[in-house]
């Protein structure tokens, strides 16, 4: 029988098509939903579930996390919880013959002060101030997955995924990022009758976007990494403004009102691309949902969905 792979955070966006994706190549996968099920902060739980479960790889979708509004409001949650969460799987793993753990890590781990994200970069700089206790989370997990390998053989890969975005999003103004949020603004506007959408910020950032399918795709990938404890990225190296992104996604919708920016508040980073030439060696992969199509079926999707 293929080696168990347990996928934790089934029910959040990521973790929903990582499952859909495993359970289509039929693969031998057991999950965690979410904390109701099993509580990464109480490293008992996970410590006993493990322990109950013959588990030889995770992929740990699991996080504290949402926009940058998000983020201002629970920086403890964003940096403490999600620490903790990583530090309780990480004890429970090493001590229950879990061989490879898997980890998604947002871009917003980065140095705020570089443009472009390489991975021989990661550690040149304070994450964005705007995102700085989730980026510190994430880049936590990667400090403490590094050291699990030196002193317990515990192999991860780290992947780090540009901005995701597709169906079955949060489509929360606080907890989705930026392209969730309009899709929700504009599409709501459209059914509403409503002419104007207020966006935060100049429309000015330029940010890349990766198709949840294709995040998901990375995921189940690194799977079969043959030198699996690696830090690599996901991602083509191309962005587009919030303001081109809102006009794209109006287009999509066939809303013509109008785009109010509240300069008053922040916008974020300037730009933030992916370099992902390492990881496409390693994973022998690149995305392959460009923007025009991913909004597509995301409004599709949302027009569907919506309450």
């Amino acid at each position: 029988m293929s080696s168990k792979i347990l996928v934790i955070g089934t029910n959040g966006f990521l973790g929903k098509h990582v499952k859909e994706l495993l359970d289509k190549e039929e693969k031998n996968i057991i999950e965690i939903q979410g904390k109701s099920q099993i509580d990464l902060t109480r490293e008992e739980e996970i410590e006993r579930y493990l322990n109950q479960n013959s588990v030889e790889k995770i992929i740990n979708c699991s996080a504290f996390v949402g926009g940058i509004s998000y983020g201002y409001k629970f920086p403890v949650e964003m940096l403490v919880t999600n620490t903790q969460m990583t530090i309780n799987l990480y004890n429970a793993a090493s001590r229950n013959g879990v061989k490879h753990v898997i980890n998604p890590i947002s871009n917003c781990a980065y140095p705020g002060s570089l443009d472009v994200y390489k991975e021989e970069n990661f550690w040149e700089g304070p994450p964005h101030s705007s995102v700085f206790y989730y980026g510190l989370s994430r880049r936590n997990t990667v400090a403490i997955s590094n050291a699990f390998k030196q002193q317990h053989s515990l192999d991860t890969s780290n992947i780090v995924l540009s901005n995701m975005y597709g169906p079955k999003d949060h489509f929360d103004i606080d907890r989705s990022h930026a392209l969730g949020a309009l899709v929700k603004k504009v599409c709501d506007a459209k059914m509403n009758e409503e002419y104007e959408v207020e966006i935060w910020g100049t429309g000015e950032p330029v940010r890349e976007w990766l198709y949840v399918e294709d995040g998901a795709r990375a995921l189940v990938k690194s799977l079969e990494l043959t030198k699996p404890n690696q830090l690599l990225n996901v991602g083509i190296n191309e962005g587009i403004s919030i303001k081109d992104l809102s006009h794209k996604i109006s287009s999509e919708a066939n809303w013509s009102g109008e785009f109010k920016f509240d300069t008053s508040k922040p916008d974020g980073v300037k730009r933030k691309t992916v370099d992902g030439s390492l990881g496409e060696e390693l994973l022998q992969w690149t995305p392959e949902i460009d923007i025009d199509t991913g909004i597509r079926k995301t409004v599709e999707w949302y027009m569907d969905h919506h309450e």
